[in-house]
């Protein structure tokens, strides 16, 4: 619907009428993606007979816990250990974390500002591999993780995660953004690659960079197949593969435990969130534009 030619009362009136229209629209999706959340949070904060109390009939009672309680965290940390799940999944991602910013920013810088023969076909060769599924290479991963002497080793669950395809295709857009005439000045000054790759090109991709901690800080914070594959140990366990071993398929269920054990997993990836997230959208937003 176009404006032109209305009076001005009722241009502002559809202005009002659209604003107030989107707000509700994201109103309405916030509250249907907060909601799981919520019932989350708030059940591990109830006994077992109350979580399920009002679901049927559902009611707002299901979103706030009216009897709170914390013995369901007192168990997770200390009878169950989930303190040391925590610092397990913490050290597995901060080594993702810290090796993928520093092989794929060198390995971008590589693609982007050294010329060298096949370098276009080499990325596309990496690029193919991010097309395999991670099951499918989970046995040719666990034979050179025991071959190197990690196996039921945090090193060897973390170490397959640094070569990040998905950091290696965002940075190296990130990098091809930078006009090359810095490059050109710095070498004019007497600057080699080192020196231009972190006076030059780190300062100006802030944003990539502070994306890749995000996403990959997530996928390694919910990894769980290739954790429970690796590790044996039951003091290595990492926090995804904890929670669900809460859940005994021969025995009731203690729901109060798994859901506050999903709310403690789910607290540090929301907070990183919160704090990286303009970071995180802009990033996303300019990969692949030039």
């Amino acid at each position: 619907m176009t404006t032109v030619g209305l009076p001005p009362v009722r241009v502002q009136r559809h202005k009002i009428a659209k604003w107030s229209f989107g707000l509700l629209m994201l109103a309405v999706i916030g509250v249907v993606f907060l909601l799981p959340f919520m019932w989350i949070i708030s059940s591990g904060f109830k006994s077992q007979q109350d979580i399920f109390a009002g679901l049927v009939p559902f009611s707002w009672e299901a979103f706030l816990p009216l009897n709170p309680t914390l013995d369901n965290f007192v168990q997770l940390f200390v009878e169950k250990g989930v303190g040391q799940s925590l610092l397990n999944s913490f050290a597995v991602a901060a080594i993702e974390v810290i090796g993928a910013l520093v092989v794929c920013s060198l390995a971008a810088y590589a693609l982007t500002r050294m010329k060298w023969k096949g370098r276009g076909a080499v990325f596309a060769l990496i690029l193919v591999t991010f097309m395999l599924p991670v099951e499918a290479m989970f046995v040719p991963l666990y034979r050179v993780v025991s071959g190197m002497g990690l196996a039921d080793n945090l090193w060897g669950v973390a170490l397959p995660g640094v070569a990040s395809v998905f950091g290696l295709f965002l940075l190296k857009q990130a990098f091809e953004d930078i006009p090359r005439e810095l490059d050109e000045a710095a070498r004019i000054d007497g600057a080699g690659h080192f020196r231009i790759f972190f006076s030059i090109i780190l300062p100006n991709v802030k944003t990539a960079l502070a994306t890749l901690i995000l996403v990959k800080f997530l996928f390694s914070w919910n990894m769980f197949l290739w954790p429970l594959v690796a590790l044996q140990s039951p003091q290595l366990k990492l926090i995804q593969v904890a929670v669900a071993h809460e859940v005994d398929p021969n025995s009731l269920p203690n729901w109060g435990l798994t859901f506050a054990g999903a709310a403690v997993a789910v607290v540090p990836v929301l907070l990183l969130f919160l704090l990286l997230q303009r970071y995180f959208v802009k990033g996303l937003a300019t990969t692949g534009m030039k």
